[in-house]
């Protein structure tokens, strides 16, 4: 109840932030159909702004924006504003980070170890490649972790690499070299580099993600699905760099440099980009500070960052997954404590419900689904039943 009137209260009180031209942080990209659920009402929005990529190609684009979710209340009413509340500035030392909770696992898939293609046999799989932070990292190991999740509801013949490591960014450091001789950053930019053999990849060796890595041929990968943000956030990352587009230190950029390093290595596989997910923030007294809409760390809120990562994702031609705006399942401010475990990380309800709208989004890319999602809500959706019902 706290967190919902201290929002609340926020709404009321401030005036939304008014960015000017060029800032690839207002959404301006509509989402493709695989993000939208089908109950979803557009809202026109040809407000002019450069995309993320625009550091990488200078162009504007300007599309038709869709925004609103299943329920009618529209989750970004204009171009110019991400959410209702202005930011809210703090320092890095008022937010908390939450480590990643500890949990026993109700419901786990079964999950089989693939054996790996040799260099000579055909390949007859659909490869998967997951690269991300904590929420893909998150219970590893035990079935219950969203690749895990995802690729139980694909069917046969799909393997997957989970190259995830908890804690890690898209971008750089703003001081790190970028000198591939020395390089050992765990971050996306530095997975990419280790796909294309471009570093040395012993300093990966301390995470799980490192001994996966090594199994990945990258011209047998199908699909990479890609989702950061929050330490981007978190670490007060800069979103762009309008006179360096592709700059590894800024999160379009190393966003958009990664994925063109991994489209060179493997031409043939598709992508899906996966924003940052909507959460909350608290101090070092467990007080509710603000949502992703409204606490800035002097960059932009977190829901900036998943706006540049969509406008990112329409610009490059790629596939866009929303996880801030409730436009495909119902995380928002009333139901955030039945998603997420710590106002952050996916407990394994909401890792169930992410994952099951993935793999739709993942079998509309194949072509194997037409359909469209049904708005999954948190309080009536059974995962074993949806499983079940793909059966048929």
């Amino acid at each position: 109840m706290k967190k919902r009137f201290a929002t609340s209260i926020l709404a009321i009180v401030m005036a939304a932030t008014v960015f000017g031209c060029g800032d690839p942080s207002k959404l301006t990209s509509k989402k493709n159909d695989t993000t939208v659920s089908q109950e979803q009402e557009s809202v026109a929005d040809s407000s002019n702004a450069a995309s993320a990529a625009d550091a990488a190609s200078s162009e504007e684009i300007t599309q038709e924006q869709n925004t609103e979710n299943q329920n009618g209340d529209s989750a970004v009413t204009d171009g110019d504003t991400a959410s209702a509340s202005a930011d809210i500035s703090v320092t890095e030392e008022e937010i908390v980070v939450p480590e990643v909770p500890t949990e026993e696992v109700q419901q786990p898939v079964e999950t089989t170890e693939v054996e790996e293609t040799k260099e000579d046999e055909e390949d007859k799989y659909y490869d998967i490649v997951f690269i991300g932070d904590s929420q893909f990292d998150n219970a590893r190991g035990t079935g219950s972790d969203i690749p895990a999740y995802t690729c139980s509801l694909l069917g046969k013949k799909v393997k997957f690499y989970n190259l995830a490591i908890g804690g890690t960014a898209a971008s750089l450091g703003r001081e790190m070299s970028t000198d591939l001789e020395t390089f050992d950053d765990s971050s996306f930019i530095g997975i990419c580099y280790a796909l294309a053999g471009k570093i040395k990849t012993d300093f990966l060796d301390q995470y799980p993600a490192g001994n996966e890595l090594k199994k990945v041929k990258p011209k047998n990968v199908d699909l990479y699905i890609i989702e950061y943000g929050a330490n981007d956030y978190i670490n007060g990352k800069d979103l762009y760099n309008s006179s360096a587009g592709l700059d590894p230190h800024t999160y379009s950029g190393a966003l958009s440099a990664g994925i063109g390093e991994l489209q060179a290595i493997s031409p043939d596989a598709d992508f899906i980009l996966c924003g940052p997910s909507y959460g909350y923030w608290y101090n070092g007294e467990g007080v509710f500070i603000g949502d992703s809409f409204s606490v800035s760390k002097g960059i932009g809120t977190l829901s900036e960052y998943a706006n540049t990562a969509s406008n990112l994702a329409s610009s490059m031609g790629i596939t866009y997954f929303d996880s801030m705006y409730a436009s495909q399942f119902d995380l928002k401010n009333e139901t955030a404590e039945d998603y997420l475990a710590d106002g952050l990380h996916y407990n394994e309800k909401g890792r169930q419900i992410y994952a099951a709208v993935l793999a739709h989004t993942i079998q509309k890319l194949r072509g194997k689904d037409d359909s469209e999602m049904p708005y999954l809500e948190i309080n009536s959706f059974d995962f074993w039943a949806y499983k079940d019902s793909l059966k048929k």
